[in-house]
């Protein structure tokens, strides 16, 4: 029986969201609980939806079964790893890698899965809000009742050149800062900026689409083998299955591409 620490599986993200635990295999797995011979990995929220959808086939092309730790890469699944959670893959952020890699908790050479962009998504009744350039964009945020974004997400990136570029990041804190769920009047909304592979996922969100090219940073997903695992051909044969064909068609339904 493994006896690795564990302080979370980054949850609460996932209720930010809107989503539930129950509403695919895998969510709500702990790298810790795994058993012998299972394939532990610590995976960004923002790929969950593809790769569960090819969580089956993965485990075939493995030989083994895999439990998924989904959670905030710059968040829990960074901390948890620096102190001392065993895995097989890790697939974070590049900065994270940085990260684990000065830390020698990850083999050189992380190799890049998938990128998604930032999007935006909106909540509330009202119609939909114009986005389409900096100005718009900057107006549309002053004038909302609620931001929302993970601070230690994928989107992070992006949110930190939104809010830089238009000079608000002051301006908007008490808007980011109230916790739960913000109560919504007429005409009130709420902005979201998560990868879009997130916003797509979440029903109560209506999809805005990518933050404009000006105000993008696109989030890169990498996968890195870790340096302690005892299973380094199979966390070696998962990366490769990743970047085959297979998961292709998942990325693209959620926004992602190579």
């Amino acid at each position: 029986m493994r006896t690795d620490a564990v302080v979370g599986c980054g949850m609460g993200l996932l209720f930010a969201l809107g989503t539930t635990a129950s509403g695919q295999g895998g969510r709500g797995q702990r790298a810790a609980d795994a058993k012998p011979g299972d394939v532990r990995l610590m995976v960004t929220a923002a790929i969950r939806t593809p790769l569960e959808a090819v969580r089956a086939e993965a485990e075939k092309a493995v030989g083994r079964p895999l439990v998924i730790q989904y959670g905030s890469a710059r968040g829990n699944l960074k901390d948890e790893i620096l102190k001392g959670q065993a895995f097989e893959v890790s697939m974070l952020l590049p900065d994270v890698d940085d990260e684990l890699l000065k830390a020698g908790k990850i083999a050189p050479g992380a190799v890049e899965i998938a990128r998604v962009p930032v999007a935006i998504g909106l909540r509330g009744d009202v119609p939909s809000i114009d986005v389409s350039t900096p100005e718009a964009v900057k107006t549309s945020m002053l004038n909302a009742k609620s931001l929302r974004w993970a601070p230690t997400g994928a989107a992070l990136l992006t949110v930190n050149k939104i809010l830089d570029t238009l000079g608000i990041r002051e301006t908007v804190k008490a808007k980011h800062s109230q916790p739960g769920t913000v109560a919504l009047g007429p005409g009130e909304y709420e902005i979201n900026l998560y990868p879009q592979s997130e916003i797509l996922d979440n029903k109560e969100l209506r999809n805005l689409g990518p933050v404009i090219p000006a105000l993008q940073v696109p989030a890169v997903i990498t996968a890195a083998v870790s340096t302690s695992t005892p299973d380094a051909s199979s966390a070696k044969a998962l990366i490769k299955f990743l970047q085959g064909p297979a998961i292709e068609p998942a990325l693209k339904a959620s926004g992602m591409s190579r």
